[in-house]
């Protein structure tokens, strides 16, 4: 079985510390595949920072999964992100989300 895509596809705040993501994954084959989705927070556009936690999924029999995901942040970054990765792995990579806060970054 080999992973065609993985994506992250939504990736929003929802709360203060909380954020919400959606993660589809499309194979060529019932499976198994592995998920592993890794947040972060951190307080530089463009660099993932600190990781926040992580998450293991394991599917089978289908070629399309959608992993509906939420998180409590425990980092003070004023940027949150999310990757999403499997194994096997896709030809094209991991899939990585950033989004700056409401909360802002401090000023410098």
């Amino acid at each position: 079985m080999r992973v065609d895509s993985v994506a992250v596809t939504l990736f929003r705040q929802t709360g203060t510390a909380t954020g919400q993501a959606s993660v589809d994954v499309a194979t060529d084959g019932p499976g198994p595949v592995t998920v592993v989705i890794t947040w972060y927070t951190g307080n530089v556009k463009g660099e993932l920072g600190v990781p926040d936690g992580s998450e293991t999924f394991r599917r089978s029999g289908a070629t399309r999964y959608t992993l509906p995901l939420t998180h409590a942040f425990q980092g003070q970054g004023c940027y949150w992100g999310v990757v999403a990765s499997t194994d096997p792995a896709p030809g094209s990579g991991s899939s990585t989300q950033q989004l700056l806060t409401r909360r802002g970054c401090p000023v410098s």
